[in-house]
C-alpha cells in the first residue's frame, strides 16, 4: 500500500485511553488520524467515570507508543507519583481484616484513568467533542462515518475504540452478536473525598496504593479501595480515593436508579466489611450519588469482515472483560500498539499489506482478549462463590497469560 501512504487517514472512534493512545502512537508516526468522541468537551473533562487501573505488562507498549517528551513524563499518570512501584497487593478477608495475601507485582503502577487522559490530550491530539456515530459505510477504498450532527467524515479506515456498548462492533458483527453478556452483577464505582486526615490516613492502610476485600462469610461479593490521587503525599486533605464494591444478584442496578436509596443499600452493605472498606464508604457525604453500572462481558469469538483491513476494533469495543484480574487497560494498550505498528508498516513503510497486518492482528488479539474475559469472569464466579484459592488472580496473579 506504499501508494497510499500520502494522505492516509484513519478515523478513531471514541476518545477513551485506547483512542487516545492510537491517536498518540500515530502523530508520533506521522500517520493522519482524527478522533471522534461523543461526549461534549465539557463532559469529557469533567467525567465523573474516573477510577484507578493497573498498569503492568501493558507498560512496554505504552511507552512504546509515546514521544520522548511525554515519556519522560509518564510518572504524572500514577495516583500516587512520589511511589514507584506497586510490589505487591493484599487480598483481605473482608469480615476480620485479615490479609490472606499479597499477590506479588514487580512491575507494576497504579494510574489514573483522568491522568493518563490528561497527558495525552496535552499533547494536542486531533479530536473532535460531541460526534455521536450514527452509521458506517465502506465503499470503495475508502470508509464514511455519519454522525447525528449531520456530518459525514472520511478516511482510509475505521478503529472502534468506542466502549463496552460499541456502535462499530454493532456494525461488524450485527447488533445481535454485539449484545454484551450481562452476568447477573452490579459494580459500584465512586470517587472517594473530603474525607478527614484520619480517615484518609486510614484508607491507605494496610497498602498505601491499594487493597481487595472479599470471601465475606454473610456478604456476596468484592470490594476495593484505592488511592486515586495522591498530589501531595503530606496533606491527606487533598487525597482522593477510588471506592469500589461489587456483588453477583439483587438488587441490580436497575433497581438502585434512585440516588438515595442506593446510597442506603450500599452503606447498609458496606457496613459489615472490616477496614478499610467500611470508612471508604460510609464516610461519603449522604447526597454523594454513587455511580452504578450492571456487570457485562463481551468476548471477541468469532471471525469478522474486517473490510480488508478497514474497519476493526480495540480495547473494551474488542473484548469487554470484567475488572477482576486488572487486565482491561493492559490488553488496550497492546491493541493500540500492535494496530499502529501495522498501520505504520502498510502506511508509512509500504512493506505489508494493510489487509493482512489488521487480519493478523485481530486473530492475536481475538485469542487474547477471549482468553481474558472468560479469566476474568471466573475470578468473578470464584469470588461470589467463596472458592478464593481457586481464583485466577491467586493461581496467576496479575501477569499476562
Amino acid at each position: 500500500m506504499a501508494e497510499g501512504k500520502v494522505g492516509f487517514r484513519v478515523l478513531i472512534v471514541g476518545g477513551g485511553n485506547c483512542g487516545l493512545a492510537i491517536a498518540t502512537g500515530l502523530k508520533k508516526a506521522g500517520i493522519s488520524y482524527t478522533v471522534f468522541e461523543r461526549d461534549t468537551e465539557e463532559t469529557f473533562k469533567d467525567s465523573v467515570r474516573n477510577w484507578g487501573m493497573v498498569l503492568h505488562w501493558g507498560t512496554e507498549y505504552f511507552e512504546k507508543l509515546l514521544p520522548d517528551h511525554l515519556l519522560s513524563r509518564i510518572e504524572e499518570t500514577r495516583v500516587d507519583p512520589s511511589i514507584d512501584a506497586l510490589s505487591s497487593v493484599p487480598q483481605i478477608k473482608a469480615d476480620t481484616g485479615a490479609v490472606m495475601y499479597a499477590i506479588p507485582m514487580p512491575v507494576a503502577n497504579r494510574v489514573s484513568r483522568a491522568k493518563i487522559r490528561k497527558l495525552l490530550l496535552g499533547d494536542g491530539l486531533d479530536i473532535k467533542f460531541g460526534k455521536k456515530l450514527q452509521s458506517i459505510s465502506v465503499e470503495g477504498p475508502g470508509v464514511s462515518l455519519a454522525f447525528d450532527d449531520g456530518i459525514v467524515e472520511s478516511g482510509d479506515m475505521v478503529i472502534g475504540c468506542d466502549g463496552p456498548n460499541s456502535v462499530v462492533r454493532k456494525f461488524l458483527v450485527g447488533a445481535e452478536a454485539a449484545q454484551g453478556h450481562d452476568v447477573g452483577g452490579t459494580m459500584i464505582n465512586a470517587v472517594g473525598e473530603g474525607y478527614s486526615p484520619a480517615e484518609a490516613r486510614l484508607l491507605r492502610s494496610p497498602h498505601p496504593i491499594m487493597q481487595l476485600g472479599y470471601d465475606h462469610p454473610a456478604v456476596d461479593g468484592a470490594a476495593l479501595v484505592a488511592a486515586l490521587d495522591i498530589p501531595d503525599p503530606q496533606d491527606p486533605a487533598q487525597w482522593k480515593f477510588q471506592a469500589y464494591t461489587s456483588w453477583a444478584g439483587p438488587p441490580y442496578a436497575k433497581d438502585l436508579q434512585d440516588p438515595k436509596e442506593r446510597m442506603t443499600y450500599v452503606r447498609e452493605r458496606m457496613a459489615h466489611f472490616c477496614e478499610p472498606f467500611r470508612t471508604a464508604f460510609l464516610a461519603l457525604a449522604e447526597d454523594k450519588v454513587l455511580p452504578v453500572y450492571a456487570a457485562n462481558q463481551w468476548a471477541p469469538r468469532t471471525k469478522w469482515d474486517n473490510y480488508r483491513g478497514r474497519v476493526t476494533l480495540a480495547g473494551d469495543a474488542a473484548h469487554s472483560m470484567l475488572p477482576n484480574r486488572g487486565q482491561g487497560l493492559n490488553n488496550a494498550l497492546k491493541d493500540a500498539s500492535d494496530l499502529v505498528d501495522a498501520i505504520k508498516a502498510a502506511v508509512a513503510s509500504g512493506s505489508s499489506d494493510l489487509s493482512e497486518g489488521i487480519t493478523v492482528y485481530e486473530e492475536e488479539m481475538r485469542a487474547r482478549g477471549t482468553k481474558e474475559v472468560d479469566l476474568s469472569y471466573e475470578a468473578w464466579m470464584t469470588t461470589r462463590n467463596k472458592k478464593t484459592f481457586d481464583s485466577p488472580l491467586f493461581k496467576f496473579g496479575y501477569t499476562r497469560t
